[in-house]
C-alpha cells in the first residue's frame, strides 16, 4: 500500500465515522423532541376532559383552625410522598381575621419535572382539593426543579357535642 491509498482509507474511514456521529445526533435529538411533545402533551387536556369541582370538595372538615393547618400540613407531605419529591419546608400561616374560614400555607418542594408536575396535580386533585395561589418554579440542583407555593383550604369548622 502506498501512501495515497492509505490516506484515501484513512480519508473514507473518517467519512464514515462523521456520518455515523450525525446520524446518531439527529436520532438523538429527535427522541429528545418526541420526549418533551409527549410530556407536554400529558399537561395539556381538553375542556371536555376537566371535571368541575364542586365546593365541598375542596373544604377540610374540622374542630379548629389549628386542626385544619395541621391537616393541611400532613396532606402536604403525604402529597410530596406520593409524588417522590423532598419538601424542604410547609409553613401553616396565621389566619386572616377578615377571613376566617381559610387556611393559606406555604411550602417549598424539590425534584423532578415529573415529579414536581405529579405534586401539583395530587394537591388539586385529591380531596380536599387545594387552590395553588401562586407557584413559583425554578432550576435546582441537578436536574432537580425547585417549587414554591402558596396554597389555600377552606376549613368548615364542625361544633364538638
Amino acid at each position: 500500500m502506498n501512501a495515497s491509498t492509505s490516506f484515501r482509507l484513512s480519508a473514507s474511514f473518517l467519512a464514515i465515522l462523521a456520518f455515523a456521529f450525525c446520524c446518531w445526533q439527529l436520532t438523538t435529538s429527535v427522541l429528545r423532541v418526541h420526549t418533551a411533545t409527549t410530556i407536554i402533551a400529558t399537561f395539556h387536556q381538553g375542556p371536555d376532559n376537566i371535571d368541575l369541582i364542586s365546593p365541598e370538595q375542596w373544604v377540610i372538615q374540622t374542630s379548629s383552625l389549628g386542626a385544619a393547618g395541621a391537616q393541611l400540613q400532613a396532606r402536604l407531605r403525604a402529597s410530596s410522598r406520593a409524588a417522590d419529591i423532598s419538601l424542604t419546608r410547609v409553613e401553616v400561616q396565621p389566619p386572616d381575621p377578615a377571613k376566617p374560614e381559610q387556611v393559606r400555607a406555604s411550602a417549598q418542594a424539590s425534584g423532578g419535572t415529573r415529579a414536581i408536575a405529579k405534586f401539583i396535580f395530587e394537591l388539586e386533585n385529591t380531596h380536599p382539593a387545594l387552590v395553588i395561589e401562586r407557584a413559583n418554579i425554578s432550576k435546582g440542583v441537578g436536574a432537580d426543579l425547585e417549587v414554591d407555593l402558596v396554597l389555600l383550604a377552606r376549613a368548615q369548622i364542625e361544633e364538638v357535642q
